[in-house]
Protein backbone atom coordinates (compact mmCIF):
# COMPACT_ATOMS: atom_id res chain seq x y z
CA UNK A 1 0.00 0.00 0.00
CA UNK A 2 2.60 2.34 0.77
CA UNK A 3 4.66 1.36 -2.24
CA UNK A 4 1.34 2.86 -3.67
CA UNK A 5 0.91 5.81 -2.37
CA UNK A 6 4.57 6.30 -3.03
CA UNK A 7 4.13 6.14 -7.03
CA UNK A 8 0.89 8.46 -7.09
CA UNK A 9 2.57 11.19 -5.09
CA UNK A 10 5.55 10.52 -7.79
CA UNK A 11 3.20 10.76 -10.44
CA UNK A 12 1.77 13.68 -9.03
CA UNK A 13 4.73 15.40 -8.47
CA UNK A 14 6.17 14.67 -12.03
CA UNK A 15 2.79 15.83 -14.36
CA UNK A 16 3.07 18.59 -11.53
CA UNK A 17 6.45 19.24 -12.33
CA UNK A 18 5.63 18.92 -16.51
CA UNK A 19 2.48 21.63 -16.47
CA UNK A 20 4.89 23.99 -15.14
CA UNK A 21 7.69 23.63 -17.19
CA UNK A 22 5.24 23.80 -20.21
CA UNK A 23 3.05 27.01 -18.54
CA UNK A 24 2.36 30.95 -19.15
CA UNK A 25 1.97 33.83 -17.32
CA UNK A 26 0.35 36.98 -18.97
CA UNK A 27 0.90 39.90 -17.06
CA UNK A 28 -0.88 43.24 -18.48
CA UNK A 29 -0.89 46.93 -17.48
CA UNK A 30 -2.93 49.80 -18.03
CA UNK A 31 -1.62 53.39 -18.53
CA UNK A 32 -4.08 54.45 -16.00
CA UNK A 33 -6.99 53.76 -13.43
CA UNK A 34 -9.77 54.17 -15.70
CA UNK A 35 -10.12 50.08 -16.89
CA UNK A 36 -10.20 49.18 -13.23
CA UNK A 37 -12.85 46.99 -12.08
CA UNK A 38 -13.53 46.51 -15.95
CA UNK A 39 -13.54 43.17 -17.58
CA UNK A 40 -10.72 42.11 -19.79
CA UNK A 41 -11.49 38.58 -21.56
CA UNK A 42 -9.30 35.89 -23.44
CA UNK A 43 -10.42 34.94 -26.48
CA UNK A 44 -9.11 32.15 -29.16
CA UNK A 45 -9.92 31.98 -32.80
CA UNK A 46 -10.96 29.81 -34.80
CA UNK A 47 -10.08 28.24 -38.13
CA UNK A 48 -10.97 31.38 -39.77
CA UNK A 49 -9.66 33.71 -37.24
CA UNK A 50 -12.93 34.55 -35.96
CA UNK A 51 -12.55 35.80 -32.48
CA UNK A 52 -16.21 34.08 -31.72
CA UNK A 53 -14.62 32.02 -27.94
CA UNK A 54 -13.85 33.34 -24.81
CA UNK A 55 -11.77 30.71 -22.35
CA UNK A 56 -11.51 33.38 -20.07
CA UNK A 57 -11.91 36.88 -18.05
CA UNK A 58 -10.39 38.70 -15.48
CA UNK A 59 -11.56 41.49 -13.54
CA UNK A 60 -8.90 44.73 -13.51
CA UNK A 61 -6.99 45.51 -10.35
CA UNK A 62 -5.21 48.18 -9.95
CA UNK A 63 -4.76 48.82 -13.58
CA UNK A 64 -3.43 45.32 -13.75
CA UNK A 65 -4.76 41.94 -15.01
CA UNK A 66 -3.52 38.23 -15.14
CA UNK A 67 -4.28 34.87 -17.18
CA UNK A 68 -2.80 31.62 -16.59
CA UNK A 69 -2.77 28.64 -18.98
CA UNK A 70 -0.54 25.62 -20.85
CA UNK A 71 1.42 25.96 -23.69
CA UNK A 72 1.36 23.29 -26.64
CA UNK A 73 4.59 22.14 -28.22
CA UNK A 74 4.13 24.36 -30.76
CA UNK A 75 3.55 27.77 -30.79
CA UNK A 76 -0.05 29.64 -30.96
CA UNK A 77 -1.35 32.49 -30.65
CA UNK A 78 -3.88 34.41 -28.45
CA UNK A 79 -5.86 37.35 -28.11
CA UNK A 80 -6.50 39.71 -25.21
CA UNK A 81 -9.78 42.10 -25.71
CA UNK A 82 -11.76 44.33 -23.73
CA UNK A 83 -15.59 45.57 -24.66
CA UNK A 84 -13.80 49.26 -26.10
CA UNK A 85 -10.65 48.12 -28.28
CA UNK A 86 -10.46 49.20 -31.45
CA UNK A 87 -8.61 45.44 -32.14
CA UNK A 88 -7.89 42.83 -29.98
CA UNK A 89 -4.40 42.44 -28.54
CA UNK A 90 -2.42 39.11 -29.55
CA UNK A 91 0.29 37.74 -28.11
CA UNK A 92 2.06 34.54 -28.95
CA UNK A 93 1.67 31.37 -26.40
CA UNK A 94 4.73 30.47 -25.62
CA UNK A 95 6.16 29.41 -22.06
CA UNK A 96 7.05 31.68 -19.69
CA UNK A 97 6.13 34.95 -18.14
CA UNK A 98 4.57 37.48 -20.92
CA UNK A 99 3.79 41.23 -20.32
CA UNK A 100 1.56 43.21 -21.84
CA UNK A 101 1.14 46.71 -21.76
CA UNK A 102 -1.63 48.85 -23.15
CA UNK A 103 -0.76 53.12 -23.70
CA UNK A 104 -4.21 55.80 -23.06
CA UNK A 105 -5.61 54.46 -26.28
CA UNK A 106 -5.30 50.68 -25.68
CA UNK A 107 -2.39 49.80 -28.05
CA UNK A 108 -0.61 47.21 -26.62
CA UNK A 109 3.30 46.27 -26.66
CA UNK A 110 3.82 42.52 -25.76
CA UNK A 111 7.39 41.58 -24.35
CA UNK A 112 8.90 38.82 -22.14
CA UNK A 113 9.55 35.31 -24.06
CA UNK A 114 11.71 34.83 -27.13
CA UNK A 115 8.33 34.74 -29.76
CA UNK A 116 6.68 37.53 -28.33
CA UNK A 117 10.06 39.59 -28.33
CA UNK A 118 10.19 39.05 -31.83
CA UNK A 119 6.61 39.77 -32.79
CA UNK A 120 6.74 42.93 -31.17
CA UNK A 121 10.01 43.76 -33.14
CA UNK A 122 7.75 43.19 -36.46
CA UNK A 123 5.06 44.95 -35.42
CA UNK A 124 7.31 47.92 -34.51
CA UNK A 125 9.05 47.90 -38.02
CA UNK A 126 5.62 47.86 -40.02
CA UNK A 127 4.34 50.26 -37.94
CA UNK A 128 7.11 52.67 -38.72
CA UNK A 129 6.83 51.91 -42.24
CA UNK A 130 3.42 53.05 -41.97
CA UNK A 131 4.10 56.21 -40.31
CA UNK A 132 6.81 56.76 -43.44
CA UNK A 133 3.61 56.07 -45.64
CA UNK A 134 1.80 58.31 -44.05
CA UNK A 135 4.50 60.81 -44.18
CA UNK A 136 4.69 61.00 -48.25
CA UNK A 137 1.02 61.44 -48.86
CA UNK A 138 0.85 64.05 -46.70
CA UNK A 139 3.71 65.94 -48.15
CA UNK A 140 2.44 65.24 -51.80
CA UNK A 141 -0.87 66.30 -50.39
CA UNK A 142 0.98 69.47 -48.75
CA UNK A 143 2.75 70.67 -52.55
CA UNK A 144 -0.18 70.02 -54.10
CA UNK A 145 -1.99 71.90 -52.28
CA UNK A 146 0.37 74.86 -52.71
CA UNK A 147 0.65 74.41 -56.02
CA UNK A 148 4.65 74.07 -56.34
CA UNK A 149 4.03 70.36 -57.17
CA UNK A 150 6.20 69.59 -60.47
CA UNK A 151 5.74 66.15 -62.42
CA UNK A 152 9.51 65.12 -61.13
CA UNK A 153 8.81 65.54 -57.95
CA UNK A 154 5.75 64.25 -58.29
CA UNK A 155 7.72 61.07 -59.87
CA UNK A 156 9.98 61.06 -57.26
CA UNK A 157 7.33 60.92 -54.33
CA UNK A 158 5.78 58.56 -56.08
CA UNK A 159 9.11 56.27 -56.47
CA UNK A 160 9.67 56.65 -52.78
CA UNK A 161 6.49 55.46 -52.14
CA UNK A 162 6.70 52.47 -53.85
CA UNK A 163 9.91 51.63 -52.18
CA UNK A 164 8.19 51.93 -48.87
CA UNK A 165 5.61 49.92 -49.77
CA UNK A 166 7.59 47.42 -51.07
CA UNK A 167 9.69 46.97 -47.70
CA UNK A 168 6.58 47.09 -45.84
CA UNK A 169 5.64 43.97 -48.02
CA UNK A 170 8.68 42.05 -47.64
CA UNK A 171 8.95 42.65 -43.85
CA UNK A 172 5.63 41.16 -43.10
CA UNK A 173 6.21 38.48 -45.98
CA UNK A 174 9.70 37.63 -44.49
CA UNK A 175 8.15 37.27 -40.46
CA UNK A 176 4.82 34.86 -42.29
CA UNK A 177 7.34 32.81 -43.62
CA UNK A 178 9.39 31.92 -40.89
CA UNK A 179 6.07 31.21 -38.81
CA UNK A 180 3.88 29.73 -42.12
CA UNK A 181 3.72 26.10 -40.19
CA UNK A 182 1.76 27.46 -37.23
CA UNK A 183 -0.96 29.24 -36.28
CA UNK A 184 1.16 32.39 -36.18
CA UNK A 185 2.17 32.70 -39.54
CA UNK A 186 -1.38 31.85 -40.45
CA UNK A 187 -2.88 34.70 -38.60
CA UNK A 188 -0.62 37.29 -40.27
CA UNK A 189 -0.99 35.53 -43.73
CA UNK A 190 -4.85 36.53 -43.58
CA UNK A 191 -4.49 39.67 -41.40
CA UNK A 192 -1.63 40.67 -43.53
CA UNK A 193 -3.46 39.55 -47.45
CA UNK A 194 -3.82 43.04 -48.96
CA UNK A 195 0.17 44.10 -48.30
CA UNK A 196 1.09 40.85 -49.96
CA UNK A 197 1.57 40.02 -53.70
CA UNK A 198 -0.53 37.43 -54.93
CA UNK A 199 2.69 35.45 -55.41
CA UNK A 200 3.84 35.92 -52.00
CA UNK A 201 0.66 34.73 -50.87
CA UNK A 202 0.57 31.69 -53.36
CA UNK A 203 4.08 30.84 -52.02
CA UNK A 204 2.53 31.08 -48.52
CA UNK A 205 0.15 29.21 -48.67
CA UNK A 206 1.62 26.17 -50.50
CA UNK A 207 3.86 25.93 -47.30
CA UNK A 208 0.98 25.71 -45.06
CA UNK A 209 -0.57 22.75 -43.56
CA UNK A 210 -3.05 20.83 -45.46
CA UNK A 211 -5.96 22.03 -42.49
CA UNK A 212 -4.94 25.53 -42.84
CA UNK A 213 -5.16 25.14 -46.93
CA UNK A 214 -9.06 23.58 -46.36
CA UNK A 215 -10.37 25.84 -44.39
CA UNK A 216 -13.06 28.44 -45.83
CA UNK A 217 -11.17 31.35 -45.23
CA UNK A 218 -8.26 30.05 -47.30
CA UNK A 219 -10.25 28.76 -50.30
CA UNK A 220 -11.82 31.88 -50.46
CA UNK A 221 -8.69 34.07 -50.50
CA UNK A 222 -7.53 31.37 -53.52
CA UNK A 223 -10.32 32.44 -55.17
CA UNK A 224 -9.91 35.81 -55.13
CA UNK A 225 -5.97 35.69 -56.36
CA UNK A 226 -7.12 33.51 -59.24
CA UNK A 227 -10.22 36.05 -59.99
CA UNK A 228 -7.38 39.01 -59.81
CA UNK A 229 -4.92 36.69 -62.13
CA UNK A 230 -7.23 36.79 -64.64
CA UNK A 231 -7.77 40.37 -64.92
CA UNK A 232 -4.24 41.13 -64.06
CA UNK A 233 -2.01 43.86 -66.77
CA UNK A 234 -1.74 42.43 -69.81
CA UNK A 235 -5.29 40.28 -69.97
CA UNK A 236 -7.78 40.99 -71.68
CA UNK A 237 -10.29 42.90 -70.08
CA UNK A 238 -13.60 40.84 -68.61
CA UNK A 239 -16.97 41.97 -68.82
CA UNK A 240 -18.76 43.07 -66.00
CA UNK A 241 -22.62 44.59 -65.53
CA UNK A 242 -24.99 47.13 -63.18
CA UNK A 243 -27.04 49.72 -63.73
CA UNK A 244 -27.11 53.42 -64.42
CA UNK A 245 -28.64 55.72 -62.02
CA UNK A 246 -31.34 56.51 -63.99
CA UNK A 247 -31.84 52.40 -63.79
CA UNK A 248 -30.09 51.23 -67.49
CA UNK A 249 -28.80 48.13 -67.53
CA UNK A 250 -24.98 48.92 -68.38
CA UNK A 251 -21.81 47.00 -69.12
CA UNK A 252 -18.28 47.75 -69.37
CA UNK A 253 -18.15 46.13 -72.93
CA UNK A 254 -20.56 49.23 -73.96
CA UNK A 255 -17.30 51.04 -73.87
CA UNK A 256 -14.46 48.62 -73.89
CA UNK A 257 -12.96 47.50 -76.62
CA UNK A 258 -14.21 49.77 -78.83
CA UNK A 259 -11.81 51.63 -80.66
CA UNK A 260 -11.19 53.61 -77.07
CA UNK A 261 -8.86 53.94 -74.12
CA UNK A 262 -11.11 53.54 -71.23
CA UNK A 263 -10.24 53.99 -67.35
CA UNK A 264 -12.53 52.18 -65.30
CA UNK A 265 -12.69 53.77 -62.00
CA UNK A 266 -13.65 51.87 -58.70
CA UNK A 267 -15.24 54.16 -56.44
CA UNK A 268 -18.13 55.15 -53.63
CA UNK A 269 -19.54 58.41 -52.51
CA UNK A 270 -18.51 57.20 -48.73
CA UNK A 271 -14.88 57.33 -49.85
CA UNK A 272 -13.09 60.31 -48.81
CA UNK A 273 -9.64 59.27 -50.99
CA UNK A 274 -12.32 58.82 -53.75
CA UNK A 275 -13.95 62.35 -53.52
CA UNK A 276 -10.35 63.82 -52.85
CA UNK A 277 -8.87 62.67 -56.41
CA UNK A 278 -11.76 63.25 -58.50
CA UNK A 279 -11.20 66.88 -59.34
CA UNK A 280 -7.91 65.45 -61.39
CA UNK A 281 -10.06 62.74 -62.84
CA UNK A 282 -12.38 65.34 -63.84
CA UNK A 283 -9.75 67.52 -65.38
CA UNK A 284 -8.21 64.56 -67.02
CA UNK A 285 -11.22 63.96 -68.64
CA UNK A 286 -11.48 67.29 -70.05
CA UNK A 287 -8.01 67.18 -71.39
CA UNK A 288 -8.59 63.51 -73.49
CA UNK A 289 -12.27 62.75 -73.80
CA UNK A 290 -12.81 64.03 -77.43
CA UNK A 291 -9.45 62.51 -78.43
CA UNK A 292 -10.68 58.99 -77.97
CA UNK A 293 -10.37 58.34 -73.98
CA UNK A 294 -13.52 57.56 -71.83
CA UNK A 295 -13.88 56.77 -68.28
CA UNK A 296 -16.45 54.53 -66.48
CA UNK A 297 -16.95 54.93 -62.97
CA UNK A 298 -18.04 51.64 -61.02
CA UNK A 299 -19.53 52.75 -58.05
CA UNK A 300 -19.50 50.35 -54.32
CA UNK A 301 -22.06 52.83 -52.74
CA UNK A 302 -25.33 50.72 -51.37
CA UNK A 303 -27.74 53.60 -51.24
CA UNK A 304 -28.76 55.56 -54.70
CA UNK A 305 -29.66 58.71 -53.29
CA UNK A 306 -25.91 59.05 -51.92
CA UNK A 307 -24.37 57.75 -55.49
CA UNK A 308 -26.81 60.05 -57.04
CA UNK A 309 -25.55 63.05 -55.22
CA UNK A 310 -22.01 62.69 -54.96
CA UNK A 311 -22.05 62.59 -58.84
CA UNK A 312 -23.49 66.13 -59.03
CA UNK A 313 -21.36 67.69 -56.29
CA UNK A 314 -17.80 66.33 -57.93
CA UNK A 315 -19.17 67.46 -60.85
CA UNK A 316 -18.56 63.84 -62.68
CA UNK A 317 -19.87 63.75 -66.44
CA UNK A 318 -18.61 60.16 -67.08
CA UNK A 319 -20.49 56.86 -68.19
CA UNK A 320 -21.45 55.28 -64.14
CA UNK A 321 -23.00 52.03 -63.17
CA UNK A 322 -23.71 49.92 -59.93
CA UNK A 323 -25.48 47.01 -57.97
CA UNK A 324 -25.59 49.24 -55.10
CA UNK A 325 -23.99 45.90 -52.93
CA UNK A 326 -21.02 48.02 -51.54
CA UNK A 327 -18.01 45.41 -50.77
CA UNK A 328 -19.87 42.78 -52.30
CA UNK A 329 -20.22 44.50 -56.15
CA UNK A 330 -20.36 42.23 -58.45
CA UNK A 331 -18.42 43.88 -60.58
CA UNK A 332 -15.16 45.20 -57.93
CA UNK A 333 -15.28 40.95 -56.85
CA UNK A 334 -14.84 40.16 -60.29
CA UNK A 335 -11.42 42.40 -60.65
CA UNK A 336 -10.28 41.35 -57.06
CA UNK A 337 -10.97 45.34 -55.95
CA UNK A 338 -9.97 44.93 -52.11
CA UNK A 339 -9.59 49.02 -51.42
CA UNK A 340 -10.94 51.90 -53.42
CA UNK A 341 -10.28 54.21 -54.92
CA UNK A 342 -8.72 51.75 -57.27
CA UNK A 343 -8.35 52.42 -61.17
CA UNK A 344 -7.92 50.38 -64.34
CA UNK A 345 -6.75 51.50 -67.90
CA UNK A 346 -7.95 49.70 -70.46
CA UNK A 347 -6.26 49.91 -74.59
CA UNK A 348 -8.48 50.39 -77.48
CA UNK A 349 -7.96 46.77 -78.04
CA UNK A 350 -9.43 45.72 -74.62
CA UNK A 351 -7.05 45.03 -73.00
CA UNK A 352 -5.72 45.84 -69.51
CA UNK A 353 -2.53 48.01 -69.34
CA UNK A 354 -2.36 48.82 -65.88
CA UNK A 355 -3.81 49.28 -62.74
CA UNK A 356 -3.64 52.63 -60.23
CA UNK A 357 -1.55 54.64 -62.17
CA UNK A 358 -1.14 58.21 -60.27
CA UNK A 359 -2.53 61.70 -61.51
CA UNK A 360 1.16 62.23 -63.02
CA UNK A 361 1.57 58.63 -64.20
CA UNK A 362 -2.11 58.39 -66.01
CA UNK A 363 -1.37 61.79 -67.90
CA UNK A 364 1.95 60.56 -69.14
CA UNK A 365 0.59 57.16 -70.35
CA UNK A 366 -2.56 58.76 -71.80
CA UNK A 367 -0.26 61.70 -73.87
CA UNK A 368 1.79 58.11 -74.81
CA UNK A 369 -1.38 56.19 -76.27
CA UNK A 370 -3.48 59.97 -77.39
CA UNK A 371 -0.95 62.45 -77.79
CA UNK A 372 -1.03 65.94 -75.93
Amino acid sequence: MKKIVLLLSIASFVMTACQEKNTFTVNGTFANNDWDGKVVYLQKPDSNFRLTNVIDSFKVEKNKFVFKGITNESPGILFVSTDESARPAAFIVEKGKIEMTFDSVLNATVKGTPMNDQYQQFETEIAKKIENLGALQNKFAEMKGAGNLTAAQSQEIDSAYKQVWKDFGNTIYNFIKSNITNPIGQYFLIREQFSLEDSQLKELISQSSPDFQNTGIVQNLQKRIEEREATSTGKQFTDVKGFTPAGKPAALSDYAGKGKVVLVDFWASWCGPCRQAMPDLVKIYQKYKNKGFEIVGISLDEKKDDWEKAIQTLQITWPQFSNLKGWDEDCAVTYGVNSIPHTMLIDKDGKIIEHNLMEEALNSKLEELLGK
